[in-house]
């Protein structure tokens, strides 16, 4: 009895430890869930609490004006939620914030800040402000002046009276001949040359136009220094100096310069480009340098020797040369074209840009030329009025309307040599722009204020042509909508003259800033000719701003500029003007105020400045 009683107490010890065992596992088992689930709910919390109480600092804010965190940010801590029972590797560049930068336990308004998402700085929270370091964030702003903007635009505006011999607009801030789409400024027709379409180079009459505008305008508002004169008709005070080996020589001498007898320099000397010759030292921080060449021997030429931030001294070559630009170590070699070998040039150059062109030292106009030391001949030629000074913007002036009476077509246009062909538009090579036209005209103008020379002012009349002429192929609607095809004018829905700045086919662009720039041509060419080109002109002008007042508000957004209406014309999205295009479409309305008037250039242009500072139009 006693043996079975024994038995049963034995059985029900291992019942028990059984019992006991899985009571044991059941409550471990259930601590862990409840325990997963608690730090599931406070994860889950804390992400609430974030998105709640941090910034952003990668972002608009909400619409009561507390931001909030960055989808990516938000996106990471979700990831945490979701695989809290992982461990991740960290990510390869995800720096550590600085423990210095997050708040003190003790203080009990600190809050942390997200940055990009990627860390966090510590701030302060005083009922509804929020207040960040200053060591943060003056990190993000120049010369300790802390500015923000909702835009990247600045408006500069025009001057209050528009005159034809004016400045044009704010052209007098436009440095455009450093521009990246630019190879050079070419020492053959001394105007810039275009690569944007093709990188062999082309002229393209708009930036020939605004080489010409823009130094016009730095003239009138900055001024023009009066040149020093280094040497014209005579050797000068300070003299030319020959090589000790007697190889150069140099003298005055009468030679016909434009059909005028005078007194000029002849020199002598080896054609090497790198070998010595009759040197004039100059030593001027002034870095416009001008000077007028005749050569009579196929090598030689002229060259500059300059000081720059790249090289201690560096050289820059004149020759007959077919080239426009070689560089070759500290060697830049502008040609002057073989066309041009025998005949008297003008050389202007700024010796600066020169330099950023050749060595491409700066995106930007970033100073690179120290100084310029001397000059040097080679082969055999004349010079004559050689002069260093700041500027040269005349001048500059000048060669713009050169080239464009010189290359200037029996149509009265100028023609675009490079085809346009990307994925918004195609366009064949020798197409016009009225923006072209305009611009061009709005040059000649003041080339013709400032010298009286009627030439100018007969080519920019000669360009009111294309402005009647369609630009419809015939053959394509066998219908003569114009007077021939190849024409700059456009028709929106039939009824409305608008000039194109890219004329393509069959459909429009309806480009707002080319078209308003075209105008200021007609405005121009209007105010200064007489007769029939100046009734023409008005016809033009009239036409055009009846279509522009009509259309103009079909460019406003309600928060910005749209470009062009292709979205109307194709059924293409809307092509919204990024800021600087929108800069430029404040100017221009600007402009049309100050000159027309009416209000609804006005109310126009004040919206259209409020949109730069965040300010929107009203919703339903």
């Amino acid at each position: 009895m006693r043996t079975v009683r024994r038995q049963l107490r034995r059985g029900d010890s291992c019942f028990r430890a059984l019992v006991l065992m899985i009571v044991s596992v059941c409550a471990a088992t259930m601590g862990a869930w409840v325990w997963g689930s608690g730090a599931l709910l406070f994860k889950k919390r804390l992400v609430i609490e974030m998105s709640h109480h941090q910034l952003s600092l990668n972002g608009p804010g909400a619409s009561d004006g507390v931001q909030t965190p960055p989808a990516s940010a938000v996106q990471s801590r979700e990831a945490i939620v979701t695989t809290s029972n992982k461990v991740c590797p960290p990510c390869p560049d995800a720096k550590p914030p600085p423990p210095s930068v997050l708040p003190m336990a003790s203080d009990p308004k600190g809050m942390n800040c997200s940055v990009n998402g990627d860390y966090l700085i510590g701030c302060r929270k005083d009922g509804d402000e929020v207040f960040m370091p200053a060591s943060f964030v003056k990190k993000f702003f120049d010369k300790g002046v802390y500015e923000f903007r909702y835009s990247y635009g600045s408006v500069h505006p025009p001057t209050p009276v528009y005159e034809p011999g004016g400045a044009f607009l704010n052209f007098y801030r436009y440095f455009v001949e450093v521009r990246g789409m630019l190879l050079c400024t070419t020492a053959s027709e001394g105007v810039p040359l275009a690569i944007q379409w093709d990188p062999a180079g082309y002229f393209y009459p708009i930036t020939v136009a605004q080489f010409g505008l823009a130094h016009h305008a730095k003239g009138i508002v900055n001024g023009n220094p009066e040149p020093k004169v280094l040497s014209s008709g005579d050797l000068g005070p300070a003299g030319w100096k020959l090589p000790q080996d007697g190889s150069g020589s140099i003298k005055v001498v009468e030679e016909q310069v434009k059909g005028v007898t005078r007194k000029v320099l002849a020199f002598n000397a080896p054609e090497s480009m790198t070998g010595e010759g009759p040197t004039f030292v100059i030593n001027s921080e002034e870095l416009a340098l001008c000077v007028s060449i005749k050569m009579t021997s196929p090598g030689g030429g002229l060259t500059i020797k300059v000081k720059t931030k790249k090289f201690p001294v560096a050289y820059l070559h004149f020759t007959h040369e077919d080239t426009y630009m070689r560089v070759d170590g500290a060697h830049i070699t502008l040609g002057m074209k073989q066309k041009n070998f025998g005949k008297w040039m003008r050389l202007t150059r700024d010796l600066d840009v020169d330099i950023i062109k050749g060595f491409n030292s700066a995106k930007d106009h970033l100073k690179q030329t120290i100084e310029v030391l001397e000059v040097t001949l080679h082969g055999r030629g004349f010079i004559d009025n050689m002069t260093v000074a700041a500027t040269a913007h005349n001048e500059n002036l000048m060669h713009a309307a050169d080239w464009l009476v010189e290359n200037q077509d029996q149509k009265g246009g100028w023609p675009t040599s490079s085809a346009l062909d990307n994925f918004e538009m195609q366009l064949p090579p020798g197409w016009y722009s009225a923006m072209g036209q305009g611009q061009g005209m709005s040059a000649l103008v003041r080339a013709y204020n400032l010298t009286g020379d009627r030439k100018y002012l007969e080519s920019a009349e000669k360009a009111l042509y294309l402005y009647t002429v369609s630009k419809i192929p015939i053959g394509i609607l066998h219908l003569k909508l114009g007077s021939e095809e190849g024409g700059v004018r456009a028709r929106f829905l039939g009824q409305l003259d608008w000039y194109e700045e890219y004329p393509t086919v069959p459909t429009s662009s309806f480009v707002l800033n080319g078209f308003i720039f075209s105008m200021m041509g007609l405005y121009d060419v209007m105010k200064t000719s007489e007769g029939e080109p100046q009734r023409l002109a008005e016809k033009l002008w009239d036409s055009g701003m009846r279509s522009l007042k009509f259309m103009l508000g079909m460019y406003d957004t309600g928060a910005g500029t749209l470009y062009d209406l292709r979205h109307v014309i194709n059924h293409e999205p809307p092509n919204r003007a990024r800021w600087d295009y929108h800069v430029t479409h404040i100017a221009l309305i600007h402009e049309m105020a100050i000159v027309d008037g009416d209000p609804i250039f006005w109310e126009a242009w004040a919206r259209w400045k409020g949109y730069l500072k965040g300010i929107r139009s009203h919703h339903n």
